[in-house]
C-alpha cells in the first residue's frame, strides 16, 4: 500500500506537504540566488549563445574508422531552462520535500550537458560488437522547482550509460533477415510502445538536479534480447531501476506484430523480482503486469485517422498484501494535411485506477513504474501544470483535446486542454468530497533553429476544482517555461 498521509489537520501549506512526500515525480552555480523569469531567460540566451552563433558550421558526431571494420562516434547533447509559477500549488506555495519548508511562488534555472562516445566493431561474418559510455552533468538553480523535488545547488555529475551489445548481421539473414539477434548488457536505455509504462528508468530528483529536463533516462541495469524478425519481433528484458524508483527489479517479455500500412499490435508481460523499502510506489515486490497496446493504428477507409491505445492490468501478491489495479486509455488523431500548416486534432481518454480504501490490505491504486515523454508534449507528463506537479498517472481520469499545427519546417505549436478528475475520493490517502479535481491549459511553441540547435516554450494554467480547491487552495497555478537545447 502506498503510506497513508497524515489526515487534513491544518493549513493549505499542511495538506500539500502530507500529500506531496509520498508522491512520486519524474522526469550550481546559481547557488542562493533569487532569479525571476526575465533573468532565467536571460541566463539561458547568454549561455546558449555561442552555440546559436557557431552550429552552422558543425558538421555532426565526430567519427573515426581506423580500418572498414572499427567506427567511433562522439556526440554532446546540452540544454538550459528558464521556469516561473504563479499561484504555486493553487496558492498552496511551493514546498520543499526536503525540508517541509513553504516558499511559495518560485522561479528556477536548469542545465545539463551529456557527452557519448559509441562504438561499433564489424565481424563480418559474426555480426557486430558495438558499445557506448556517457555521462550527465546537471544543475538546478534559483529557487527550486515548483514540486520541491530539487532545489537550488543541486545537481552533480554521474554515469549515464555503459553498456556492451553484439548484432547478428547477416549470420541469420536467410531465414530472419539482416540483424534480426540484438543482446545487450549494461546502464542503457530501453522503452515499450509509446513510453506509457517503460521508458525513463532514473528519476531526475534530489542532488541529480535538472527536474523538468530530465536528462537522465538509462536504467542502472539492462540486459536486453531483441528479436528483431518482420513482422513479428520480440524483447526479452531484465530491468533495474535507481534508487528513487526504489530499486526496482523486474523481468518480462514484449511481444509485437508491426506493419508500415497498419501499426504495430502489441502484448507484454513482467513480474517484479525485487524492490527497495516501499516509501514511495508502494509494495511492488511479487507484482505480475499484462500490458495490451495498439500503436499508430490505420485503417484503409480512414488513412487520416490513428488509433492509440493500451489497457495494463496489475495483479498478484506483494509484501504487504494483494494487488487489483489497471489503467487504459483510448486515443484518435486526426490529421488534416491538405489544409494550411497541416493541423492535427487529437483526443484522449485514460483512466489510472485508484484506492477505494487505503487502509486495508488490498492495493488497488495503479503503480505508473517508468512511464516517459517519448510522444511529445503530453505524453506521459499530462499536462505542464498538473502532470508534472501535482498527479502522476494513479488515482486519475483525464479528458485530454490536443490541436496541433506547423506552419512551417521550422516551426511547430500546438494548444492543448485538460479536465482531471481523481477516481476515487481521496488524493493519496487524504479523503476530499468530490473527484473534479482541476482543469487545465496549454499553449507550447516549438523552433527548429537548425540542425544542432532547437528551442522550445510553454505557458499553462491550471484552475481548481472542488477537490483541488479542498486540499491546497483556489488560486490559479500558473507556470511559463523556455528551454534551448544542442546536440553535436
Amino acid at each position: 500500500m502506498v503510506p497513508e498521509p497524515e489526515r487534513i489537520l491544518g493549513s493549505p501549506e499542511t495538506v500539500f506537504w502530507n500529500s506531496f512526500r509520498h508522491a512520486p515525480s519524474r522526469y550550481s552555480c546559481l547557488r542562493g540566488r533569487r532569479l525571476d523569469f526575465f533573468n532565467l531567460t536571460l541566463a539561458s540566451v547568454l549561455a546558449i549563445g555561442p552555440a546559436l552563433l557557431s552550429a552552422q558550421a558543425v558538421a555532426g558526431p565526430e567519427e573515426t574508422a581506423p580500418g572498414e571494420a572499427l567506427s567511433v562516434s562522439l556526440d554532446l547533447e546540452a540544454g538550459i531552462g528558464g521556469f516561473t509559477t504563479h499561484g504555486t500549488n493553487f496558492g498552496a506555495g511551493r514546498v520543499d520535500v526536503r525540508s517541509g519548508d513553504v516558499t511559495g511562488n518560485t522561479s528556477w534555472s536548469e542545465g545539463y550537458a551529456k557527452p557519448n562516445v559509441g562504438a561499433e566493431y564489424a565481424t563480418g561474418a559474426a555480426g557486430t560488437v558495438y558499445g557506448g559510455l556517457s555521462a550527465v552533468g546537471a544543475f538546478t538553480g534559483g529557487e527550486g522547482d515548483a514540486a520541491g523535488y530539487t532545489r537550488s545547488g543541486d545537481g552533480r555529475v554521474s554515469m549515464e550509460t555503459a553498456f556492451l551489445g553484439w548484432r547478428s548481421g547477416g549470420l541469420f539473414s536467410e531465414g530472419w533477415g539482416e540483424d534480426a539477434v540484438d543482446l545487450s548488457y549494461g546502464r542503457q536505455e530501453f522503452q515499450v510502445g509509446d513510453g506509457f509504462l517503460i521508458q525513463d528508468g532514473n528519476l531526475d530528483q534530489f542532488n541529480k538536479g535538472a527536474y523538468w529536463l530530465a536528462p537522465r533516462r538509462a536504467f542502472r541495469r539492462a540486459g536486453l534480447v531483441r528479436l528483431n524478425t518482420a513482422p513479428v519481433r520480440a524483447d526479452l528484458f531484465y530491468l533495474e531501476s535507481d534508487r528513487d524508483q526504489d530499486d526496482t527489479e523486474l523481468a518480462g517479455v514484449n511481444l509485437e506484430y508491426r506493419r508500415e500500412s497498419l501499426g504495430t499490435l502489441g502484448l507484454m508481460y513482467f513480474e517484479v523480482l525485487d524492490s527497495g523499502s516501499p516509501t514511495v510506489f508502494g509494495a511492488r515486490d511479487g507484482m505480475d503486469v499484462v500490458s495490451l497496446r495498439v500503436n499508430g493504428l490505420t485503417l484503409p477507409a480512414l488513412p487520416n485517422l490513428s488509433l492509440w491505445g493500451e489497457y495494463v492490468s496489475e495483479g498478484g501478491g506483494a509484501r504487504d498484501g494483494d494487488i487489483d489495479a489497471h489503467a487504459w486509455y483510448v486515443e484518435g488523431d486526426y490529421s488534416l494535411s491538405a489544409w494550411p500548416w497541416s493541423p492535427t486534432l487529437s483526443y484522449r481518454y485514460s483512466r489510472f485506477s485508484g484506492d477505494p480504501d487505503p487502509d486495508d490490505d488490498k492495493r488497488r491504486d495503479f503503480d505508473p513504474f517508468f512511464y516517459g515523454w517519448s510522444r511529445g508534449w503530453g505524453t506521459w507528463f499530462q499536462g505542464e501544470v498538473t502532470g508534472e506537479y501535482l498527479l502522476f498517472n494513479s488515482n486519475q481520469v483525464t479528458h485530454m483535446l490536443h490541436l496541433s499545427a506547423s506552419p512551417s519546417e521550422a516551426f511547430s505549436g500546438g494548444v492543448i486542454a485538460y479536465r482531471f478528475d481523481l477516481d476515487q475520493d481521496n488524493y493519496y490517502g487524504t479523503p476530499v468530497s468530490g473527484r473534479h479535481f482541476a482543469d487545465e491549459l496549454n499553449l507550447y511553441l516549438d523552433w527548429t533553429v537548425n540542425e544542432q540547435v532547437s528551442v522550445s516554450a510553454a505557458y499553462g494554467i491550471a484552475v481548481p476544482r472542488t477537490a483541488a480547491k479542498e486540499l491546497f487552495g483556489d488560486k490559479r497555478f500558473q507556470l511559463a517555461e523556455l528551454a534551448v537545447y544542442v546536440s553535436f
